[in-house]
């Protein structure tokens, strides 16, 4: 099933991985390069999962998940954890923050597709 996904990432290089990677899998994507606006195109967009790095320039992926997972408005939206950092307290931090899944960047491909695709 296809769904509107929204990326939060500010690597150029990821970005445009992890969006091919998506799209060719079917979903629409919607790119968030600057992590500040990341509430404001939630709220606009209000895609099926939103997919959000933690280590950012800005803000720190984990405010961001707890902010949105407090919001009325996109409380219910499916937020993947994608991160470098392997550790259990970074795991657990998300987890905390409101994370659904936690994944690290390592992973590859189809486990970024099966969290994704999860319902």
């Amino acid at each position: 099933m296809s769904k509107q996904v929204m990326l939060i990432e500010d690597e150029p290089l990821h970005r445009k991985l992890y969006t091919i990677w998506l799209q060719l899998d079917g979903h629409t994507v919607h790119s968030v390069a600057d992590e500040r606006l990341a509430y404001l195109e939630a709220a606009k967009i209000r895609p099926d999962v939103i997919i959000t790095d933690i280590r950012l320039v800005h803000l720190d992926g984990r405010e961001i998940i707890s902010t949105l997972k407090a919001r009325q408005d996109t409380n219910a939206i499916r937020i993947v954890a994608l991160t470098v950092l392997d550790t259990n307290e970074i795991e657990e931090a998300c987890y905390k923050a409101g994370a659904d899944v936690f994944l690290n960047k390592k992973v590859g491909r189809e486990a970024l597709l099966a969290a994704v695709r999860h319902p």
